[in-house]
């Protein structure tokens, strides 16, 4: 999941209101919340009940009182309508700005007593609460805080009582489970603990008995899987101007034009408009997960913004347009690609997806950027069938046990479909593809990709280009050793 937009919107605020950097903070951590748990986002998008669903059911319960939100979570979400009400910035979609107002409100009382409440914690509340108040920061030293791991699973089950409370009678296993603190996760598991790189779909609801995950927005640490030995490429600066992808959303933004174009009370384009714009970006199919991908692009990149009932030019499309001209730095331009593909690597969740499906994207989030580790490792080319097959054999244990095969197939097409798009951003080429069947190349429409990745065939291969080593190169040297 991207942050831009987020990130974005928590600068505006900041510079529309207080300067008070706490106020900052909190409302990055309850987007982040609001995010991750209730599966919403799109921070301008506010429906009825989401302020009740963020504070009394997504906050109260998982969430430590690290940056006052007690006493000013409220207020905070508060200010952050009104900033959204004040510049136009309130999704189309949203309830009147007077009933969420109205929504915070009758939570200035309420919301403050259930945080104090410990009977609405949940596990990793719980844990995290008592690691702060033994001195220890879940954002910390990782060695301190698996130290504090171990020496609470030795605690017998009435010492726990204190920290797990009406957990310990709910939840079995947990008089006596390990405790396991990876990032913002908090696992306990009747075995000795063990660190996860990967919850499989199937698993989310598994009983305390095998292991719970449970999750607060502190600060994370996470651990990056291995990467192959760094790639030295110098950056090809000149290739950039070459991208599909960045000819796209400058299409979009000049059709998009000064004065915008209206949209439908959902936010999006109006059906009537969209073969126009498809016509401008030069497809035939009037399908609409053709635009889907590039609009949320478009909007996380700031190169469009929805302002109430229209879609306007945003600031981000003057960099687009002056890369493309060669009006950059070659390190700014350079940037904006690296961003763009790291955008596709990792796709950006979609603005109103349906609730359930964040478990999946999460899982299937891992699988392209495995490929092209192993791509790496095959000197950057290598026939795409085969190193597939290698990547699921490879990789085998992230799949779900109840249906294995099925679950392939999908990271398989999943790693299609993003070669696809790092095609046209210049990423990757793929060569060896013989006359497109009819219905492949009609399925490739459809959804805005290549027949390649609806129908692989045996001989297809896949290369990293200078910018697509670069990529690689620039990733890894951000992971580290």
């Amino acid at each position: 999941m991207a942050y831009r937009l987020q990130r974005r919107l928590v600068d505006e605020f900041a510079a529309w209101g207080s300067e008070d950097e706490a106020e900052r903070d909190r409302i990055a951590v309850l987007l982040r919340v609001r995010a991750e748990r209730l599966e919403r986002p799109d921070p301008t998008r506010w429906r009825s009940g989401d302020v009740h669903d963020l504070l009394m059911n997504a906050v109260v319960s998982r969430q430590v009182d690290a940056w006052g939100l007690a006493e000013h979570g409220v207020g905070t979400v508060r200010e952050f309508l009104r900033f959204l009400d004040a510049t136009d910035r309130l999704h189309p979609a949203s309830a009147k700005p007077a009933a969420l107002l109205k929504e915070a409100d009758r939570l200035t009382a309420k919301f403050p007593a259930a945080m104090a409440d410990t009977n609405r914690w949940e596990l990793a509340k719980r844990i995290f609460t008592a690691m702060l108040r033994d001195g220890v920061r879940p954002d910390g030293d990782p060695a301190e805080i698996d130290a504090w791991a171990a020496k609470f699973s030795a605690r017998q089950p009435e010492e726990r009582r204190e920290v797990l409370g009406r957990l310990m009678e709910e939840r079995e296993g947990y008089a006596t489970g390990h405790v396991t603190i990876d990032g913002g996760t908090v696992t306990m598991s009747t075995r000795p603990p063990q660190r996860t790189t990967t919850t499989a779909p199937d698993q989310t609801n598994a009983s305390a008995k095998t292991s719970e995950p449970a999750k607060t927005n502190a600060p994370q640490q996470t651990k990056e899987p291995e990467k192959p030995e760094q790639l030295k490429v110098e950056p090809p600066y000149e290739q950039v101007r070459d991208s599909a992808l960045l000819r796209d959303l400058a299409a979009l933004a000049g059709w998009v034009g000064v004065d915008g174009r209206p949209l439908d009370d959902r936010g999006e384009l109006r059906k009537a408009d969209r073969p126009a714009l498809l016509a401008v970006l030069g497809h035939q199919s009037t399908a609409e997960p053709i635009l889907t991908p590039l609009w949320l692009l478009a909007i996380e990149f700031d190169v469009i913004q929805l302002r109430r009932t229209r879609v306007v030019r945003g600031p981000g499309a003057a960099l687009v347009d002056d890369v493309l001209a060669g009006k950059t730095q070659p390190q700014e331009a350079l940037d904006l690609w690296v961003d763009l593909a790291d955008a596709l690597i990792h796709p950006i969740t979609p603005l109103h997806s349906e609730k359930g499906t964040a478990q999946l994207r999460q899982w299937i989030d891992p699988w392209t950027p495995l490929f092209l580790d192993q791509l790496a490792v095959q000197q950057g080319k290598a026939e795409l069938e085969k190193l597939t097959d290698q990547l699921i054999h490879e990789h085998g244990s992230r799949l779900p046990a109840r249906d294995p095969d099925l679950f392939a197939g999908i990271a398989a097409t999943a790693v299609r479909n993003t070669l696809a798009s790092l095609a046209r951003h210049g990423a990757v080429a793929v060569a060896g593809f013989a006359d497109d069947p009819e219905a492949a190349a009609e399925a490739a429409a459809m959804w805005g990709t290549a027949p390649w990745a609806v129908h692989p065939e045996p001989g297809v291969t896949v290369e990293l280009t200078d910018l697509g080593r670069c990529l690689l190169s620039l990733n890894s040297a951000a992971a580290g050793p």
